[in-house]
């Protein structure tokens, strides 16, 4: 699958051609001091079921988040290795000691999963039998001061780790991108229909004074929305918070790539008894990204879907867990002919 240039690479292209050097990147400061606000996985018991992991088999957590994915596996298999992978400094350090009991079963990384082949190497994996990844943000991020929330005045970074896998934090775009560009990137990563007038309030608001902290910008949000969408079921500021995010992660190009990169590695073997990716999406964009991967893998690859609709979780989990309403479960097996 091959992705049109994102508004990310065409408004990185551009800036280096007019600065003529590589771009800045703003170091985010992190304190592993903090204890993260507690997170409840989703599909914790679906994922244990569906990856169907098995004595001695290798498992990659791709996401470890607070490690809640990665426990139930390990509590679960026994005899089973994980290699988790969190771009996220302090959600290593928070993994790492949630999984400290399992001793040299199980191996915490610092690393963005798009690096995941990097990462297998260094770990002398030439495989693994099962993956997950859980494209949902820890709850912990919220209250990182990386300026994830609108709830607290925070600077704008918005990156997952020590630097942004786009190159640019949400403070550079805001304040260095075209009005153009900021539109498509609103439109196309948040599906915000008031695309265009936000992207025209920035640039005018920034001409006297840069956008600094996140409550200056859903402000500025706020005041430029009409007022029925302003009072609507989610904040006004919502969607260009999330295409933002989207942005300084490059969260579709890292998931592409990671996915693409764990199918490379991925075990195989007869039907059942293959090795599996789960991949749990919370949007609707990126979950058009991972339905694509899938249906090219069982196109040209061999790949066989374990479930042919995506799983959604069930009335009781919403309720106990309400940042799992939009969630949705993909498994695909791994399947290797002669």
């Amino acid at each position: 699958m091959k992705a049109k240039t994102t508004p990310v690479v065409r408004a990185k292209n551009s800036l280096q051609r007019e600065e003529g050097s590589s771009l800045h990147e703003r170091p985010v400061a992190t304190d592993a001091s903090v204890t993260p606000t507690r997170h409840t996985s989703v599909f914790l018991d679906e994922v244990q079921k569906m990856l169907a992991v098995r004595p001695d088999e290798v498992v990659l957590d791709a996401t470890a988040g607070q490690g809640g994915h990665s426990f139930a596996i390990l509590s679960n298999n026994p005899q089973a290795h994980l290699v988790a992978i969190d771009a996220d400094p302090d959600a290593v350090l928070f993994t790492r000691e949630k999984l400290a009991p399992f001793g040299e079963r199980a191996t915490v990384v610092e690393s963005n999963f798009s690096n995941v082949e990097k990462v297998l190497r260094k770990q002398g994996l030439k495989e693994i039998d099962k993956a997950l990844f859980d494209l949902g943000w820890n709850s912990g991020q919220l209250a990182s001061g990386r300026g994830f929330s609108f709830q607290h005045d925070e600077p704008l970074s918005m990156s997952y780790g020590t630097k942004p896998a786009s190159g640019f934090n949400a403070h550079e775009i805001l304040n260095e991108w075209d009005e153009k560009t900021l539109a498509d990137v609103f439109y196309g990563y948040g599906e915000e229909q008031y695309a265009r007038p936000i992207a025209k309030a920035i640039v005018e608001r920034r001409t006297f004074k840069p956008i600094e902290t996140t409550i200056e910008l859903a402000e500025l949000v706020r005041d430029t929305v009409p007022a029925g969408y302003r009072h609507g079921r989610i904040h006004p500021a919502t969607k260009t918070f999330q295409a933002l995010r989207i942005a300084v992660n490059d969260e579709l190009g890292v998931i592409e790539r990671g996915i693409e990169g764990v199918w490379k590695h991925l075990s195989c073997g007869q039907p059942g008894a293959g090795g599996r990716i789960a991949v749990i999406t919370f949007h609707s964009i990126e979950d058009r990204v991972v339905k694509q991967l899938f249906a090219k893998f069982v196109k040209e690859e061999n790949g066989t879907l374990i479930n042919k609709k995506p799983l959604v979780p069930g009335r009781s989990e919403i309720i106990n867990n309400p940042r799992a309403r939009s969630a949705k479960l993909r498994v695909i097996e791994k399947i290797c002919t002669p």
